[in-house]
């Protein structure tokens, strides 16, 4: 056997392996509290039978008033076919305190507003929206 490879024995194999595999776990299991840090993004899936259409994001300021100043909507252009998700960052600039919401459409024209993110100061997070054709899910991680 080869000196330097005298260190690299059954065990020190396995032991190897254990330590690859325990650091892995641990890696996904905190990586949703990373994802707080990261830019907000938003995940839309689409579990109804009708297309999704004009997505679109934005910010509410603390006067429940639609700001559309200055990049403070984001148009991600994007149309969502049943059956399909999707994952985009919207590019807003923040003033302040405020919420974000997203607004889209179904192929049947009617019109949906939810707010996906109630308090932000900072732009982080992710937040999860599910559409069915009897209810919107939303599942906001941010801050």
């Amino acid at each position: 056997m080869n000196k330097h490879l005298r260190w690299l024995t059954p065990r020190v194999v396995i032991l190897l392996v254990v330590a690859m595999f325990v650091g892995g776990i641990i890696y996904l299991s905190y990586q949703n509290a990373i994802d707080r840090f990261k830019d907000f993004r938003i995940t839309i899936d689409n579990q109804s039978t009708y297309e999704l259409t004009g997505i679109q994001a934005g910010l509410i300021g603390s006067d429940n008033t639609a700001n559309v100043k200055d990049k403070s909507l984001y148009i991600p252009g994007l149309n969502l076919p049943s059956g399909k998700k999707i994952r985009f960052t919207p590019q807003l600039k923040l003033s302040g305190e405020e919420s974000i919401y997203l607004k889209f459409k179904d192929s049947r024209g009617k019109n949906y507003t939810e707010t996906v993110c109630g308090y932000t100061e900072h732009l982080t997070g992710h937040t999860r929206v599910t559409v069915t054709n009897d209810t919107i899910s939303v599942k906001e991680e941010c801050s």
